[in-house]
């Protein structure tokens, strides 16, 4: 009798068991799940990529029109002079500014970014049957698709206005597949991105009420993501920064700097990626 009891015991504790394992996968399949797969997250990156290449290729652009500009002043100045060590220097100091060594460091930036641009196209098409397994509707694809669309023109055409409009467009319409995905917190950054951005160049064309609405938008954002970061100290603290980021650049609307604006957008993308990782 004993033995019929503790032979029952043991099939019990074996059974408990295998069901606890079985779910315990099952579950960890489900975490797994609602974090976004690494195609979508591959097109947001490489948008992100492109849109931090600008200020590098705006930096470019102005330094080489100040070389040509201080290259063409100095021309007289160099005639006759003779060679010292003093001379070396600039000299040298000329080949490290020289403007066909940038006109070459700006095509391989450009190449660069042509390379990205196939990329994301490669990335979504991996993605979008998963997307639209997760439910979302043929009208949520046609609408990124179209952004990044115009997005892949204006790199093609190098106006640099329309990609940083087109890439941030193209980054807010991504985040509604973001946010198919439960524990993912990437749809309410990619909104608050493209507020940056949109306030950035609302500002620049002088639309100075619509950037501070855009920049207020973002409230909102920032309470579902501290619903979502509230057991995540180190998280919340960078939430913290990128509030106060918001703020500071809604305060730099009332002074007239296209840099300061740019500095401020910068700081708010730079406490964005530190969330992301």
């Amino acid at each position: 009798m004993k033995r019929r009891i503790l032979l029952i015991i043991m099939i019990t504790l074996i059974l408990s068991t295998a069901c606890m394992n079985k779910s315990s996968k099952k579950s960890m399949k489900v975490e797994q799940k609602e974090k976004s797969p690494k195609p979508l997250t591959s097109v947001g990156e490489e948008i992100d990529g492109i849109l931090g290449s600008m200020n590098d290729i705006e930096e470019i652009l102005e330094l080489s029109e100040s070389e040509l500009k201080a290259e063409k002043g100095g021309v007289e100045n160099k005639k006759g002079e003779t060679k010292d060590k003093g001379n070396e220097k600039d000299n040298d100091k000329n080949k490290e500014t020289n403007p066909l060594a940038k006109d070459e460091e700006l095509t391989n930036k450009w190449k660069e970014i042509d390379n990205k641009i196939e990329k994301i196209h490669e990335d979504w098409n991996n993605y979008e049957v998963e997307s639209m397994k997760k439910g979302a509707s043929v009208e949520k694809g046609k609408n990124f698709k179209k952004n990044l669309n115009l997005f892949t023109i204006a790199v093609e055409n190098r106006n640099i206005p329309d990609i940083m409009d087109t890439g941030s467009k193209a980054i807010g319409s991504l985040a509604f597949f973001f946010d198919l995905y439960k524990d993912e917190i990437k749809g309410d950054l990619s909104r608050i991105k493209y507020a940056a951005y949109q306030a950035y160049l609302n500002a620049k064309n002088r639309n100075v009420p619509n950037a501070n609405k855009l920049l207020g938008s973002t409230e909102e954002y920032i309470t579902r993501l501290r619903q979502k970061l509230d057991k995540d100290k180190a998280k919340i603290k960078t939430l913290d920064k990128l509030s106060l980021a918001i703020a500071d650049m809604k305060q730099s609307l009332n002074e007239n700097s296209v840099k300061l604006w740019g500095l401020k957008r910068d700081i708010i993308i730079k406490n964005i990626k530190e969330l992301e990782k």
